[in-house]
């Protein structure tokens, strides 16, 4: 059967459509949103595993160096936690969808979500769906009781990515319990997300207000809407901030990559004293 592209505004209904459609093996290629004269719409690309397999979509045409460069150390004892923290529009819950998706980051691992993101009205409904058209099993915690207990039906993961509530400076102690939820995890990395057009000062003052969130790694998203900015990029390499992965779109999980070429080019410019395209010229 060829790939089946459906669209629509509802994405939970788009993945009812593939699966009767093609049948409960339904295997799902990607969700991307599209901005249309009808406003916000998504679209589903699914299609039967012997097709799926065959599609040249796993790929994208990417470097095999890059795609290797994508995936983490797997750790001996227990899941690995990755939580993602970072500003409201940041894009950390579609980011956390290509993550946990993509068949070069964690493909072959056996992955779960946990969403903390109590406080976005749709934020639930969002990271469930991903998780429904994944077939990736998916907890929400409200507080300490319900994370142990999330943690605990989650023990037979390999990989466990945590998608966090983005609150600004104005709601300080809803961040501070978003923050002690993230550090009960014990995370081994944490991703401060930011968008690529963010200011480097206001980057940075991201960077210091998430110091006590226990940040390990910057992701830097919406490359996108911003081509030319490598202001983040050469803010991570002035601090010592490692970064794996950028994004730059919605398509899930293909809009995701490694983010090697992109610091190697940003040290090189901090070299020559120039911007990131000169150097990459």
């Amino acid at each position: 059967m060829p790939i089946k592209t459906l669209v629509g505004p509802n994405v939970a209904l788009l993945l009812k459509q593939a699966q009767t459609a093609i049948g409960a093996d339904a295997v799902i290629l990607h969700v991307r949103r599209l901005r249309t004269a009808d406003g916000i719409q998504f679209e589903v690309a699914a299609a039967d595993p012997t097709s799926a397999a065959r599609s040249d979509l796993t790929v994208r045409g990417t470097p095999t160096r890059a795609l290797e460069a994508m995936a983490p150390a797997p750790v001996a004892n227990g899941p690995l936690v990755i939580a993602l923290v970072g500003p409201t529009g940041a894009g950390k819950t579609t980011t956390l969808a290509k993550l946990a998706t993509h068949p070069r980051v964690f493909g072959g691992w056996r992955v779960g979500l946990i969403g903390l993101d109590t406080f976005r009205i749709g934020a639930i409904e969002q990271l469930r769906t991903y998780a429904a058209i994944a077939r990736i099993p998916c907890e929400i915690a409200y507080g300490g009781d319900d994370l142990d207990q999330a943690r605990a039906r989650l023990a037979d993961r390999d990989v466990i990515l945590v998608d966090t509530p983005g609150r600004s400076a104005g709601h300080r102690l809803d961040r501070e319990f978003a923050q002690q939820l993230v550090q009960r995890l014990e995370p081994r990395e944490v991703h401060l997300v930011i968008p690529a057009g963010t200011a480097p000062h206001l980057a940075r003052a991201m960077i210091r207000e998430s110091r006590q969130a226990g940040i390990t790694h910057l992701l830097v998203t919406k490359f996108d809407e911003a081509p030319d900015e490598s202001g983040v990029l050469d803010l991570s390499v002035e601090l010592g901030l490692p970064v794996r992965w950028t994004t730059e779109g919605q398509d899930v999980p293909f809009d995701l990559a490694s983010a090697d070429d992109r610091i190697a080019a940003s040290r090189r410019s901090r070299q020559l004293g120039t911007g990131y395209h000169e150097a990459v010229a």
